[in-house]
């Protein structure tokens, strides 16, 4: 059986789930982020139990999550599949090649299982400020490290997934943060509006400046990231805001729940 009908027996044709060859794997590995592999067969019991679950935790997953798999049936992949396993249960790779894999063992092989195991297994390289004060503090001792910075200021009662995907892809790059601001007060505070029920603000620190840029663009995965390498390059026009932060510090935000 090729390797194209072999996957074809296992996944759906509109699974979000990408097929992996050896250069595949070995790519998504150089990638240096969080991403879940299935090595699979057509023979596999477990792994035609798994398929339905594992293609909608893919679906919730991405794009903050890479979800692959890998035909163990296919010749050429059979010695990547040596070396990892065919097991009917997905494995981790919390940042390509730089930290050791994890293997599901979860017991419930489900799309809500697998997607909370993946999502809470992302290295957790984000800066959680709980006040005011907290992030003057952070922004004044951070200048110093020559790195940019990026704080996120956000409505939710927790740190978005997005953001602890871009703390782990730009780790030793760029610095970033996170103040939960459910009523707007710090942002008022550091002299931007209060912003609606929903809307989070992205404040970027050029390597050195103790004065913020406001990003204006999608707030998705890859606007973001191109805006993040482009900091990282120095093409970024990184003009300060012209705000005035207000002396009085609002009542802290609650403590965010650390989800790992």
């Amino acid at each position: 059986m090729s390797s194209t009908l072999a996957s074809a027996a296992i996944f759906p044709k509109d699974s979000t789930v990408k097929m992996l060859d050896p250069k595949g794997f070995r790519k998504a590995m150089k990638a240096n982020q969080t991403c879940m592999v299935a090595f699979v067969a057509p023979w596999c019991g477990h792994c035609q139990r798994m398929v339905p679950e594992y293609s909608k935790a893919a679906s919730g997953l991405h794009p903050l999550i890479p979800t692959y798999a890998v035909d163990c049936d296919a010749d050429a992949n059979k010695p990547l599949c040596a070396e990892q396993g065919v097991k009917g249960f997905p494995t981790l790779f919390p940042r390509g090649k730089e930290l050791n894999p994890m293997t599901y063992e979860s017991g419930e092989r489900t799309a809500g299982a697998f997607f909370k195991w993946a999502s809470n297994r992302v290295p957790n390289h984000v800066k959680k400020l709980g006040r005011l004060d907290n992030i003057h503090t952070w922004v004044e001792d951070s200048a110093k490290r020559g790195l940019p910075r990026a704080l996120l200021l956000t409505k939710d009662t927790k740190n978005p997934l997005l953001w602890k995907v871009l703390g782990n892809k730009y780790t030793g790059q760029i610095e970033l943060a996170s103040h939960i601001d459910v009523k707007g007060a710090s942002s008022e505070a550091l002299g931007y509006e209060a912003g609606s029920e929903k809307s989070s603000k992205v404040l970027v620190y050029a390597p050195g400046s103790t004065s913020p840029v406001r990003y204006q663009g999608v707030t998705k995965l890859d606007a973001i990231s191109k805006f993040f390498d482009s900091v990282i390059d120095g093409t970024a026009e990184l003009q300060p805001d012209n705000v005035t932060s207000e002396p009085a510090e609002p009542e802290p935000a609650s403590a965010p729940k650390d989800e790992l």
